[in-house]
């Protein structure tokens, strides 16, 4: 009798009658595809993308949920999205993978201004090229027919603000853009009874910008102190007119700010900034008076390429245009804007934006680092269809 009752407990302790069981542990295995790049027309805000949902294998099962980005067919934005999807099974044992899905827009087209969406242009009227105010920077040469680059030839006399010097030797056109790269001069220089520790320059238009007109550059900025610029400056003389000094910013920035940059440029590495401006003069107003609207971006002036736009619609009405859309707008400039000026890009220096301590970009930056680069200039007109 004994014996039988222990045989049984034997029995049963070996088929599992008592708690031995053991925690899973095992984490689920999940892979995702590789990343994704779409290109959409210039035109065009998103793309719809369409992908192979990843599945997950696991001892026991698991399940799969998307924690981060879009769904597949969904319409992605311009931009980089992640998407993340993670793996779970009963015991609550996890594994995440994930894969981007890059949206890029084409180049904008050669042969017609960049609006994206809402297109402004009056009924019955097209937009023409001015050749002479636009060029492609293609080749090697920089062209001497179109442009200024020395400051001595364009009739303004503005050698620089310091300790910025404009020197024409920092000027090139390679690879299909306009440079004008930036220096830490090995010995400062002195002109005109003034000392310049740093090299910039300056480029002007040989012809004449007009009320009326769209203007529009592709632009990467530098990643110094110094500024990336595309504006129209007017000549003013007391005595042969006109005796207003305006000044009309399309993009002013800098690609560096720090602690002793001015309060209210504390975000000019990321903004796209206008201004209108009527200057001080003897035989004009005793005061410089602006006009400035911004956009503040999400990303550094010298992160890549934008294309800045100006519709100088009309000596009270300014429109600015961001990547093709609508930006800013400035419609009351403190004067009329109905005089002709100059197409303009100064690399320059600011004393709201000093030479600080940190200025090594300037002994180690790169070309890429310390040049402003315009891929390219366009102006336009309106004529009937």
């Amino acid at each position: 009798m004994f014996t039988s009752k222990l045989l049984l407990l034997l029995l049963l302790t070996s088929c599992g009658g008592g708690d031995d069981s053991v925690a899973d542990t095992e984490k689920p295995t999940i892979s995702c595809q590789t990343n994704i790049t779409v290109a959409i027309a210039s035109t065009e805000n998103e793309a719809k993308v369409e992908y192979t949902v990843p599945n997950a294998t696991d001892n026991v099962g698991a399940t799969v949920t998307q924690t981060n980005g879009l769904a597949s067919g969904a319409m992605y934005p311009i931009g980089t999205t992640t998407n993340t999807f993670q793996a779970k099974d009963a015991a609550g044992n996890t594994a995440t993978c994930s894969f981007e899905v890059t949206v890029t827009r084409n180049a904008p087209s050669s042969d017609k201004p960049y609006f994206i969406g809402s297109d402004p242009t009056p009924s019955g009227k097209k937009w023409t090229k001015i050749e002479n105010l636009s060029d492609e920077f293609n080749g090697t040469a920089f062209d001497d027919t179109k442009w200024h680059r020395n400051p001595a030839t364009d009739g303004f006399n503005w050698i620089g603000r310091a300790p910025g010097l404009f020197e024409s030797d920092n000027v090139s056109v390679s690879n299909g853009n306009l440079n004008v790269t930036v220096e830490k001069f090995v010995t400062p220089k002195t002109v005109n009874n003034t000392v310049f520790t740093h090299g910039g320059a300056i480029v002007r238009s040989k012809n004449l910008a007009k009320q009326g007109q769209y203007y529009e550059c592709r632009m990467k900025a530098n990643k110094t102190i110094m500024s990336s610029t595309f504006w129209i400056a007017f000549k003013q003389n007391c005595t042969t007119g006109p005796q207003r000094k305006l000044e009309l910013d399309i993009q002013e920035c800098v690609g560096r700010v720090h602690s002793g940059t001015a309060d209210w440029a504390k975000q000019w590495d990321q903004t796209f900034s206008s201004n209108t401006w009527r200057h001080k003069q003897p035989c004009d107003v005793d005061t410089s008076v602006q006009a400035p609207a911004k956009t503040v971006l999400t990303e550094k002036n010298n992160s890549r390429f934008f294309v800045y736009g100006c519709w100088w619609k009309s000596p009270t009405e300014i429109l600015f245009y961001l990547d093709g859309k609508l930006s800013h707008s400035i419609t009351n400039p403190p004067a009329d804007f109905d005089l002709e000026g100059y197409i303009t890009m100064a690399i320059e220096t600011y004393d709201w934006n000093p030479v600080d301590e940190a200025d090594g970009v300037f002994a180690t930056g790169s070309f890429d680092d310390l040049t402003t680069k315009y891929d390219w200039i366009r102006t336009w007109k309106l004529d009937n269809q």
